[in-house]
């Protein structure tokens, strides 16, 4: 093949792709890795570990207890009171003695009980909500650093192949110096390049520590990651999501998103608390009844004595504390309660047309870019390789050619791992499941 061939196919490939590779190579690549070894990490399998071992969320489910056993008491009678007394009086030789027993019951007649129990339960809810939605953005969490940590360690397996070909490329540039076939400068030119991608291999190796490391936080797993082989590969069929339209996407996400129900559910909550606090100024009446037994002496001596029954009621009378100030404060906090539920609903709804835009425009970009990818882009640079060795092409044109491909593999790396992230930070958004599963095996 002539040189000019070489070297248009080269920046063809630099123009074309511009931070983009071949879609199906990952899977094949990584493979026989995968052959090799049963330590491995899914998507899945990553999200669930995370779960178990998040403090965050054992905090949480704590809380949702809390809330359970708060709603259990909510709904919990007064209790009645024992109340015992004793009256001793005497004059003039005569003396009385009085014993009184007696229970008390209050009795919430102005249906405080059925309030506080309402209140309770909508408490109860909005934790469970809580807990949901923190669930969710720890999977978007895991499913961010796990796409980082696929993509890095496709970029690392991509800058040890670049310097393994500059290896090679040196063993063929001293045989072609010592024939002759090139000048001193361009051997010294290829051993600087090939000292620079050996640096690049190093960076590489320790973005993918590091971004395994970030995915380790997060699982729990500690060192026992890195031992790990990440089953999932980056999705290379992007163009092929069918999202639904951006006004359906919201109309789910403000019926499903966690965040959102759990700020419903505190709004109503407050609701239950206002009308708990207006109920309140109900006086609560408390009933008693019990025995009493009377013992008579008098100045002779003789005794006599009575038995009967005893029952009465009391009731506080609000004369001074007429519980103004907490229904006027249990009101507003309703009002203000409402009023965040309504922004929080607004910025779920741009939330979702954002990451929807998104995760569509980024769809379209790799759409159009995928096509002129892939076989062909692996076959350019076989025959690039292929080309040097037998004299065919000059330097600088096999350079261009490795570092086109180089950079267009490790970018689209970097946009497929984006597409996963942006897929999962739709779902987040929306609350459900809208794009399908969030890893792929194609």
């Amino acid at each position: 093949m002539p040189p000019l061939s070489f070297t248009r196919a080269a920046r063809a490939l630099v123009l074309a792709t511009m931070g983009v590779a071949p879609p199906a190579a990952l899977a094949a690549q990584d493979a026989p890795a995968r052959a090799g070894r049963a330590d491995t990490l899914t998507l899945v399998a990553a999200r669930a570990a995370a779960r178990e071992t998040s403090p965050d969320l054992r905090a949480l489910r704590e809380g949702v207890a809390a809330a359970a056993a708060r709603e259990r008491q909510a709904g919990a009678l007064p209790n009645p009171t024992l109340a015992y007394g004793h009256e001793q009086t005497s004059r003039d030789g005569r003396s009385n003695a009085q014993h009184i027993a007696q229970l008390e019951q209050p009795l919430e007649l102005g249906g405080q009980r059925g309030a506080r129990r309402g209140a309770a339960r909508l408490r109860r809810l909005g934790a469970e909500a809580r807990l949901a939605a923190a669930e969710a953005q720890l999977d978007f969490d895991v499913t961010r650093a796990y796409a980082t940590a696929v993509a890095a360690e496709r970029r690392a397996t991509l800058a040890g192949q670049a310097a393994a070909t500059f290896t090679e490329a040196r063993r063929v540039s001293q045989a072609r110096l010592a024939a002759g076939d090139i000048s001193g400068y361009a051997d010294r030119r290829l051993r600087l390049e090939a000292a620079r991608y050996a640096a690049q291999r190093a960076e590489a190796a320790v973005a993918r520590e590091a971004a395994r490391v970030a995915l380790a936080t997060l699982v729990g797993e500690g060192d026992a990651v890195a031992r790990l082989v990440l089953a999932d590969t980056l999705p290379s069929d992007a163009p092929a999501v069918t999202l639904p339209a951006a006004d359906s996407l919201a109309r789910i996400a403000v019926a499903q998103r966690a965040e959102l129900r759990a700020a419903t559910f505190e709004a109503e909550a407050a609701v239950a608390e206002a009308r708990l606090a207006a109920r309140e100024r109900v006086p609560v009446p408390v009933l008693s009844a019990g025995l009493k037994t009377e013992q008579v002496a008098d100045t002779t001596g003789a005794q006599g004595g009575f038995r009967g029954l005893v029952a009465g009621v009391s009731l506080p009378l609000p004369l001074f504390d007429r519980r103004g100030g907490a229904v006027a404060a249990a009101e507003a906090e309703a009002r203000r309660r409402s009023a965040e539920t309504e922004a929080l609903r607004r910025r779920v709804v741009r939330e979702v047309g954002e990451a929807e835009a998104a995760l569509r425009a980024l769809s379209g970009e790799i759409g159009a870019l995928a096509p002129q990818l892939g076989r062909e882009a692996d076959l350019a640079l076989r025959a690039a390789r292929a080309a040097y060795g037998e004299g065919e092409i000059t330097l600088a044109e096999f350079l261009d050619a490795v570092r086109a491909y180089q950079e267009a593999e490790a970018s689209y790396a970097t946009l497929r791992a984006e597409v996963l992230v942006r897929r999962a930070a739709l779902e987040r958004a929306v609350g459900a499941p809208v794009t399908g599963p969030p890893s792929s095996e194609d």
